[in-house]
Protein backbone atom coordinates (compact mmCIF):
# COMPACT_ATOMS: atom_id res chain seq x y z
CA UNK A 1 0.00 0.00 0.00
CA UNK A 2 1.18 3.67 -0.88
CA UNK A 3 1.43 5.23 2.72
CA UNK A 4 2.01 8.93 1.17
CA UNK A 5 0.70 10.83 -1.57
CA UNK A 6 3.56 12.08 -4.77
CA UNK A 7 2.73 15.65 -5.38
CA UNK A 8 4.60 16.69 -8.82
CA UNK A 9 4.49 20.98 -9.05
CA UNK A 10 5.50 21.93 -13.08
CA UNK A 11 3.99 24.75 -14.13
CA UNK A 12 4.66 25.28 -18.10
CA UNK A 13 6.17 28.81 -18.96
CA UNK A 14 6.41 30.12 -15.57
CA UNK A 15 9.76 31.24 -15.18
CA UNK A 16 11.15 32.13 -11.65
CA UNK A 17 14.15 32.65 -9.84
CA UNK A 18 12.61 30.96 -7.00
CA UNK A 19 14.53 27.98 -5.23
CA UNK A 20 11.59 26.74 -2.57
CA UNK A 21 7.97 26.47 -2.82
CA UNK A 22 5.45 26.59 0.31
CA UNK A 23 3.23 23.56 0.19
CA UNK A 24 -0.45 23.53 1.97
CA UNK A 25 -3.12 21.43 1.77
CA UNK A 26 -6.60 21.47 1.73
CA UNK A 27 -10.00 19.62 1.57
CA UNK A 28 -11.37 21.93 -0.98
CA UNK A 29 -10.14 24.00 -4.44
CA UNK A 30 -9.91 26.95 -2.45
CA UNK A 31 -8.96 25.81 1.37
CA UNK A 32 -8.95 26.65 4.14
CA UNK A 33 -5.39 26.14 3.79
CA UNK A 34 -2.81 24.43 5.90
CA UNK A 35 1.05 24.80 5.46
CA UNK A 36 2.83 21.28 5.88
CA UNK A 37 6.07 21.76 4.66
CA UNK A 38 8.30 23.44 1.85
CA UNK A 39 9.83 21.42 -1.56
CA UNK A 40 12.49 22.47 -3.42
CA UNK A 41 12.49 23.55 -6.41
CA UNK A 42 14.98 22.47 -9.80
CA UNK A 43 15.37 23.75 -13.18
CA UNK A 44 14.60 26.33 -11.54
CA UNK A 45 16.10 29.63 -13.84
CA UNK A 46 13.56 31.71 -15.91
CA UNK A 47 12.57 29.78 -19.17
CA UNK A 48 9.99 28.11 -20.82
CA UNK A 49 9.65 25.04 -18.66
CA UNK A 50 8.91 26.43 -15.43
CA UNK A 51 10.59 25.17 -11.95
CA UNK A 52 10.04 21.40 -10.92
CA UNK A 53 9.86 19.72 -7.35
CA UNK A 54 8.52 16.79 -5.74
CA UNK A 55 6.66 16.63 -2.71
CA UNK A 56 6.13 14.02 -0.24
CA UNK A 57 2.55 13.79 1.91
CA UNK A 58 3.01 11.15 4.54
CA UNK A 59 0.30 13.19 6.63
CA UNK A 60 -2.24 12.74 4.59
CA UNK A 61 -5.58 11.15 5.62
CA UNK A 62 -6.45 7.96 3.98
CA UNK A 63 -9.39 7.94 1.59
CA UNK A 64 -9.98 11.30 1.57
CA UNK A 65 -10.50 14.03 -1.36
CA UNK A 66 -7.22 16.40 -0.54
CA UNK A 67 -5.98 19.73 -2.98
CA UNK A 68 -2.37 21.26 -2.48
CA UNK A 69 -1.69 24.76 -3.24
CA UNK A 70 1.98 25.27 -3.90
CA UNK A 71 3.31 29.06 -3.76
CA UNK A 72 6.81 30.15 -4.87
CA UNK A 73 9.34 31.49 -2.60
CA UNK A 74 11.45 34.30 -4.11
CA UNK A 75 15.01 35.12 -2.83
CA UNK A 76 13.55 38.10 -1.16
CA UNK A 77 11.37 36.21 0.87
CA UNK A 78 8.00 37.38 -0.85
CA UNK A 79 5.39 35.12 -2.77
CA UNK A 80 5.60 33.80 -5.95
CA UNK A 81 3.45 32.07 -8.36
CA UNK A 82 1.42 29.82 -6.94
CA UNK A 83 -0.70 26.85 -7.94
CA UNK A 84 -3.79 24.37 -7.22
CA UNK A 85 -3.25 20.74 -7.84
CA UNK A 86 -5.90 18.40 -7.15
CA UNK A 87 -7.89 16.35 -5.77
CA UNK A 88 -5.69 13.69 -4.79
CA UNK A 89 -7.03 10.27 -2.93
CA UNK A 90 -4.60 7.88 -1.02
CA UNK A 91 -6.49 4.58 -0.36
CA UNK A 92 -5.95 2.98 2.76
CA UNK A 93 -6.43 -0.65 3.57
CA UNK A 94 -7.18 -0.20 7.30
CA UNK A 95 -3.78 -1.11 8.53
CA UNK A 96 -1.48 1.29 11.22
CA UNK A 97 1.22 3.57 9.77
CA UNK A 98 4.10 5.28 11.67
CA UNK A 99 5.57 8.03 9.65
CA UNK A 100 8.37 10.53 10.14
CA UNK A 101 6.84 13.37 7.97
CA UNK A 102 10.21 14.79 7.15
CA UNK A 103 12.14 11.27 6.12
CA UNK A 104 8.79 9.85 4.46
CA UNK A 105 11.23 6.77 3.00
CA UNK A 106 11.12 5.38 6.56
CA UNK A 107 7.33 5.11 7.08
CA UNK A 108 5.84 1.48 8.09
CA UNK A 109 3.00 0.06 7.45
CA UNK A 110 1.77 -2.66 10.23
CA UNK A 111 -0.45 -5.79 9.18
CA UNK A 112 -2.66 -7.32 12.17
CA UNK A 113 -2.73 -10.61 13.57
CA UNK A 114 -5.68 -13.28 13.39
CA UNK A 115 -5.90 -13.69 17.27
CA UNK A 116 -3.87 -12.72 20.03
CA UNK A 117 -2.87 -16.46 20.93
CA UNK A 118 -1.08 -16.66 17.07
CA UNK A 119 0.96 -12.96 18.48
CA UNK A 120 1.67 -14.95 22.13
CA UNK A 121 2.77 -18.37 20.01
CA UNK A 122 5.00 -16.23 17.32
CA UNK A 123 3.15 -17.91 14.55
CA UNK A 124 1.20 -14.90 13.51
CA UNK A 125 -0.42 -15.67 9.95
CA UNK A 126 0.02 -12.09 8.02
CA UNK A 127 2.87 -11.94 5.72
CA UNK A 128 4.26 -8.53 6.92
CA UNK A 129 6.83 -8.08 9.27
CA UNK A 130 5.49 -5.40 11.22
CA UNK A 131 2.68 -6.47 13.49
CA UNK A 132 0.66 -3.86 15.04
CA UNK A 133 -0.72 -4.93 18.43
CA UNK A 134 -2.64 -1.95 20.52
CA UNK A 135 -2.07 1.02 22.24
CA UNK A 136 -1.36 1.41 25.48
CA UNK A 137 -3.69 3.89 28.02
CA UNK A 138 -4.49 6.57 27.14
CA UNK A 139 -4.02 9.73 29.82
CA UNK A 140 -5.18 13.44 29.85
CA UNK A 141 -2.76 15.17 32.47
CA UNK A 142 -4.41 17.87 34.45
CA UNK A 143 -2.62 21.31 34.52
CA UNK A 144 -3.31 22.61 37.71
CA UNK A 145 -1.87 23.72 40.81
CA UNK A 146 -3.74 23.37 44.90
CA UNK A 147 -2.24 25.86 47.19
CA UNK A 148 -3.10 25.83 50.92
CA UNK A 149 -4.19 28.78 52.49
CA UNK A 150 -3.79 29.70 56.42
CA UNK A 151 -7.02 29.25 58.29
CA UNK A 152 -8.79 28.46 55.27
CA UNK A 153 -10.97 25.22 54.50
CA UNK A 154 -9.95 25.16 50.84
CA UNK A 155 -6.67 25.52 48.90
CA UNK A 156 -6.66 28.23 46.25
CA UNK A 157 -6.96 26.04 42.50
CA UNK A 158 -4.88 27.31 39.96
CA UNK A 159 -5.51 25.72 36.59
CA UNK A 160 -5.05 25.92 32.94
CA UNK A 161 -6.27 23.99 29.92
CA UNK A 162 -6.09 19.96 30.39
CA UNK A 163 -3.26 18.27 28.60
CA UNK A 164 -3.33 16.04 25.35
CA UNK A 165 -3.39 12.59 25.55
CA UNK A 166 -0.26 10.92 26.45
CA UNK A 167 0.49 6.95 25.55
CA UNK A 168 1.99 3.96 24.50
CA UNK A 169 2.64 2.19 21.13
CA UNK A 170 2.69 -1.54 21.05
CA UNK A 171 3.54 -4.21 18.01
CA UNK A 172 5.78 -6.59 16.85
CA UNK A 173 8.50 -7.72 14.19
CA UNK A 174 9.76 -10.67 12.91
CA UNK A 175 13.13 -10.46 11.82
CA UNK A 176 16.09 -9.05 12.25
CA UNK A 177 15.88 -6.78 9.25
CA UNK A 178 12.65 -5.42 10.42
CA UNK A 179 13.96 -4.59 13.87
CA UNK A 180 16.77 -2.05 11.67
CA UNK A 181 13.98 -0.47 9.76
CA UNK A 182 12.36 0.52 13.47
CA UNK A 183 15.23 2.10 14.61
CA UNK A 184 15.85 3.89 11.09
CA UNK A 185 12.07 5.40 11.54
CA UNK A 186 12.81 6.24 15.24
CA UNK A 187 16.62 7.39 14.76
CA UNK A 188 16.49 11.13 14.37
CA UNK A 189 13.97 11.48 17.43
CA UNK A 190 12.11 13.81 16.25
CA UNK A 191 8.11 13.41 16.13
CA UNK A 192 6.46 10.77 14.30
CA UNK A 193 2.66 10.87 12.50
CA UNK A 194 0.37 8.04 13.17
CA UNK A 195 -2.70 7.04 11.14
CA UNK A 196 -4.47 4.09 11.68
CA UNK A 197 -8.45 2.78 11.49
CA UNK A 198 -11.67 4.87 12.28
CA UNK A 199 -12.42 2.15 14.72
CA UNK A 200 -9.76 3.39 17.11
CA UNK A 201 -11.45 6.51 17.41
CA UNK A 202 -9.35 9.35 17.72
CA UNK A 203 -6.32 8.18 15.35
CA UNK A 204 -4.24 10.77 13.08
CA UNK A 205 -2.01 12.61 15.43
CA UNK A 206 1.56 13.54 15.29
CA UNK A 207 3.36 12.08 18.66
CA UNK A 208 6.88 12.67 20.21
CA UNK A 209 7.81 9.06 20.97
CA UNK A 210 10.53 8.84 24.43
CA UNK A 211 12.81 5.73 24.80
CA UNK A 212 12.49 2.92 22.30
CA UNK A 213 12.52 -0.67 24.31
CA UNK A 214 13.19 -3.65 22.25
CA UNK A 215 12.58 -6.99 24.13
CA UNK A 216 12.51 -10.72 23.33
CA UNK A 217 9.04 -12.33 22.51
CA UNK A 218 9.27 -14.19 26.19
CA UNK A 219 11.51 -15.04 28.66
CA UNK A 220 10.15 -18.88 27.27
CA UNK A 221 11.24 -18.39 23.52
CA UNK A 222 14.54 -19.34 22.28
CA UNK A 223 15.86 -16.23 21.83
CA UNK A 224 17.59 -17.39 18.27
CA UNK A 225 14.05 -16.48 17.09
CA UNK A 226 13.98 -13.15 15.83
CA UNK A 227 10.59 -11.76 16.85
CA UNK A 228 10.94 -8.78 19.44
CA UNK A 229 8.00 -6.96 21.28
CA UNK A 230 7.93 -2.73 21.44
CA UNK A 231 6.07 -0.62 23.64
CA UNK A 232 7.03 3.00 23.02
CA UNK A 233 5.50 5.99 25.15
CA UNK A 234 4.55 8.96 23.22
CA UNK A 235 3.30 12.51 24.02
CA UNK A 236 0.94 14.64 21.39
CA UNK A 237 2.57 17.24 19.93
CA UNK A 238 2.23 19.91 17.04
CA UNK A 239 3.95 19.08 13.80
CA UNK A 240 7.26 20.18 12.54
CA UNK A 241 7.74 21.51 8.97
CA UNK A 242 11.35 21.59 7.42
CA UNK A 243 12.65 20.25 4.73
CA UNK A 244 11.83 16.66 3.82
CA UNK A 245 14.60 13.85 2.68
CA UNK A 246 12.73 12.24 -0.09
CA UNK A 247 11.08 8.96 -0.12
CA UNK A 248 12.89 5.33 -0.21
CA UNK A 249 13.84 6.21 -3.72
CA UNK A 250 14.89 9.54 -3.38
CA UNK A 251 16.82 10.10 -0.22
CA UNK A 252 20.63 11.77 0.53
CA UNK A 253 21.49 7.95 1.92
CA UNK A 254 20.32 6.56 -0.93
CA UNK A 255 21.73 8.81 -3.66
CA UNK A 256 25.15 8.33 -1.70
CA UNK A 257 25.12 5.05 -1.75
CA UNK A 258 24.54 4.92 -5.52
CA UNK A 259 26.58 7.65 -6.65
CA UNK A 260 30.18 7.97 -5.20
CA UNK A 261 31.12 11.26 -6.93
CA UNK A 262 28.85 13.94 -8.33
CA UNK A 263 30.51 13.08 -11.49
CA UNK A 264 28.75 9.99 -11.60
CA UNK A 265 25.36 10.87 -10.83
CA UNK A 266 23.28 10.21 -13.82
CA UNK A 267 20.12 11.46 -15.49
CA UNK A 268 18.30 14.70 -14.92
CA UNK A 269 17.31 16.11 -11.47
CA UNK A 270 13.50 15.26 -12.13
CA UNK A 271 14.50 11.83 -13.03
CA UNK A 272 16.49 11.60 -9.20
CA UNK A 273 13.42 13.62 -7.29
CA UNK A 274 10.91 11.26 -8.31
CA UNK A 275 12.82 8.30 -7.67
CA UNK A 276 13.23 6.88 -11.03
CA UNK A 277 17.06 6.81 -10.97
CA UNK A 278 17.29 5.17 -8.02
CA UNK A 279 14.45 2.70 -8.89
CA UNK A 280 14.31 2.22 -11.95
Amino acid sequence: MATYQVVHYNPAGTGTTAHMARVERGLSATGPWTVIGQMGLINDLPGPNGPEGYFYDNTVPFDTAVWYRITEILPDGTNGNSSVLGPFTLVGNGNVVLSDPLRPWADIEFDFCDTAESLNAAVCNPSGEFIWTRFGPRVRAADAGLFNILNAERPADVYARRKDHTGALRFLTKSLAAIDQVYDLFTAGGPLYLRAPDVYGRTDFFLQPGDLPEEYLSELVDQRWPHRTWEVPYVVVDGPLGPQQGTDCANWCAVKATFPTFAALTGTWGDLASGVTICP
